[in-house]
């Protein structure tokens, strides 16, 4: 994994992996899984973009159906994982996107 995306997936994923044995060292497994799990699928948002990008795809016509499939995937893992945890999904999804804006703001004030 290479550029801004792969270095923000990485993140992502240590951020996740991170969450969980923390979390689960706490006493709380289903809610390091639940924030890992969204760490772990939004960070699949920034390759997916950059794979549309690289194919020639139009980011107003690949982002909105990007988006919902992950929200609608970490919304069916909160169901999974349970409702209780549901919103650390979907806190986790957001987080991961805002490390990915982060990264790519870095990047371009380093030009």
């Amino acid at each position: 994994m290479q550029g801004v995306t792969g270095r923000a997936a990485i993140g992502c994923l240590v951020a996740g992996v991170v969450a969980l044995i923390a979390l689960s060292a706490a006493g709380n497994p289903r809610a390091g899984l639940a924030a890992g799990v969204g760490l772990g699928l939004g960070s699949v948002n920034g390759l997916l973009a950059g794979k549309a990008l690289a194919a020639g795809f139009s980011p107003r016509v690949s982002s909105l159906p990007r988006l919902g499939l992950l929200t609608l995937l970490a919304l069916g893992a909160g169901f999974v994982i349970g409702l209780d945890y549901a919103w650390l999904v979907i806190l986790g999804l957001g987080a991961a996107q805002l490390v990915l804006v982060g990264m790519a703001a870095r990047s371009l004030l380093n030009r």
